[in-house]
Formats: structure tokens, sequence, C-alpha cells
């Protein structure tokens, strides 16, 4: 519940899993201990440099709860391994980097996949997976029971039941709706530790949990993501969808509300009323985060030829402190340090 946030400082990688293990069940019922599903390891030669610099291996740990779900912030000095061992543990864990780099190896994946600050991975307790991430870094894990994600799920493709959900591990933060998952995290994980938050109330609080798990089934790639993407192309209107793809084909050109709405054969009122209905915001805003979704891929195949205010100006942001600003907002991280882009010339 919010207001409810324990944080701890462990000192002995050894001793996380144990610690997370009370904080999760303050009275377990499992008959499985923590080790057996879940342990920390130590990469090579750390184990003599533990024994002499033992401050060095620090971690700090928050849990918060909401509902079923639990989040657990973890900050870590030195770089570690999160090992899933057997039997596994019937879990869903989403992770989103705040900082420093990861690395997602599972047993079935034909390559390990790669995440960086603001970017971020879902995967199942199998046994085998492992979470590799590097020195200060910073996450945001979130454990959901398997079956809880599942029936969400099952709900949203109305009828088909889901008894397997596999994901694809990469969170496609460049999306509206990946990036919308990754600012939700964030903020659940701050209104947990907030003891004023609506989130202290339980009808509240269930709410937010179903639109969580709501969100991470539409935001994440998975087995059932093309039935549920026919089913959101189907409700949603035609005209929202020729203005969107006017918007995307046209994105570098001045486009006025008028000339939306005309290609998209409505008129602008009944344009407005359809985006908000159906995208919950107006179609400029839609147009915006489109530019700023298309001003990310150019960026990140930049080979170093262009600057801020080039890509700023051409999808039509005069002021390149302000496309940062809305650029950080988005993704989480500023243009100038990512890939290969040219800061601002002085």
């Amino acid at each position: 519940m919010a207001g409810s946030v324990t944080t701890v400082e462990v000192e002995d990688p050894y001793e996380i899993t144990p610690t997370m293990w009370e904080l999760f069940t303050p009275t377990p019922t499992s008959a499985i201990t923590p080790p057996q599903f879940l342990a920390r390891s130590y990469r090579a030669g750390d184990w003599r440099r533990y024994k002499i610099e033992k401050h060095s291996y620090r971690t700090t740990v928050s849990v918060g709860k909401l509902g079923r779900t639990c989040f657990v912030r973890m900050a870590d000095r030195e770089a570690t391994d999160m090992v899933i061992g057997s039997p596994g543990i019937d879990h869903y864990c989403l992770t989103f980097l705040q900082q420093g780099q990861g690395l997602l190896c599972q047993p079935r994946a034909a390559s390990p996949a790669e995440t960086n600050a603001g970017g971020g991975v879902i995967f199942h307790g199998r046994p085998g997976t492992v979470l590799k991430t590097g020195n200060e870094a910073v996450k945001t894990n979130v454990w959901i029971p398997a079956g809880l994600l599942r029936r969400q799920a099952t709900e949203m493709l109305d009828g088909p039941d889901v008894r397997g959900l596999d994901f694809d591990a990469g969170i496609d933060v460049t999306s509206a709706a990946g990036a919308g998952l990754r600012r939700l995290t964030e903020w659940l994980y701050a209104e947990l530790g907030h003891p004023d938050s609506p989130l202290s109330n339980e009808i509240v609080a269930a709410s937010a949990q179903e639109l969580f798990l709501r969100t991470i089934v539409l935001a994440a790639t998975h087995s059932r993501s093309m039935l549920l993407r026919g089913q959101a192309r189907a409700a949603t209107p035609a005209t929202v969808r020729r203005a969107e793809e006017l918007m995307r084909s046209k994105a570098e050109l001045p486009l006025t509300l008028e000339e939306i709405a005309q290609a998209a054969g409505c008129g602008s009122r009944a344009l407005q009323a359809a985006f908000r209905a159906f995208r919950g915001a107006s179609p400029m805003a839609s147009l915006r985060r489109i530019r700023l979704e298309l001003a990310h891929q150019a960026i990140m195949r930049s080979d170093g030829s262009i600057s801020v205010a080039e890509v700023a100006a051409r999808y039509g942001i005069s002021n390149p402190g302000r496309f940062a600003s809305q650029y950080h907002h988005l993704f989480g991280e500023y243009p100038s340090r990512i890939g290969s882009l040219r800061p601002l010339r002085r």
C-alpha cells in the first residue's frame, strides 16, 4: 500500500535475496526458500575484493506493494548478476533501468537482450534466466504473479484463454505505449512512498493495478500482440487512422489541424473529439508525439553528421532547448547523450 515503501542497505550480495523475500512476504507461506529460485552471484574475482572492500558492494533496496504486484528499486555500486535457479518462480518481472546498462539472458532466447538507461525488459521467472547489470546501476523491478497478468490479457482478448503468455524481452520505449508504461511504472513507484497518496485507498489501488497490468499487455510485445492490435485497429475510427497516417508521412511539414482533418475526411471538431476519445489527446498533441518519436529514430540512426538543433528544426521545433526538454520528458534522457548526435554549436 502507499506510504509503506521499505528501504534497507545490504552489504553482502548474497544477503539481498533473503532480505527482499522478507519484505515481499513478512510471513512466508511458501515452502520454497529464496536461494532456490533467486540468487545474487559474484562475478570473477569479486570474492577476494569483497573480503577487502565490503562497503563497495553495498546495495540499497526499496520495496513497495501495489495489490499483488511488488515494486523493487535497487541501486548497486558494483556489477551484479540476478540468477533464477530451479524450480523458478511463476512471476513476470518488468525491469526499467534508471541508470547504467543491463543484459538479459534467457534459456529460450536466441540472443541476449541489451538495455540502457531509460530502457526496459520483461521476462518470466524461468530457471536459468540471468539479468546482468553494470557498475552504479539503478533499476526498478516489478514482480507480477503470472496468473494475474494472464487473466488480464484474457479479459482484454475478450474470450481466448491465455494459458501461456510469452513476451519478447525488450520494451520499445520509443513507442507511445512503451514510453507510457515506463512513466506509469515510475509514477506508481513514487506514489507508493507517499502516505497521503490516493493509492492508500484500496479501491484506487485496485484500479491502479488493473491500469498497470493493462498497459503492460498493450505495451510489451508478446505471443498475443497481433490479436490485440487487430482488435484495437478495428475499434479505432478510420478518421483517426487516416489522420495518423498523414502525420507520420508528412511529419516534417508544418501541418495544420484543418489539413489533417481534411485528409481524415471529417471536420476539425469531429477529429478533435475522436482523438480525445480514442487517443486521450488532441490531434496536435498526437502530432508532436509522433514527431518526437521520429526524431528519436533519427537520433538512434545518427552517424554524427547532424546536431540537436538540426533534428529539432527538421521536425518543426525552432527552440532546441524546448526540443531537449520534451525529448527528455518522453524518453527519459536528453538527445545529445544518445548515439553519435553532435551537440549544439556554440
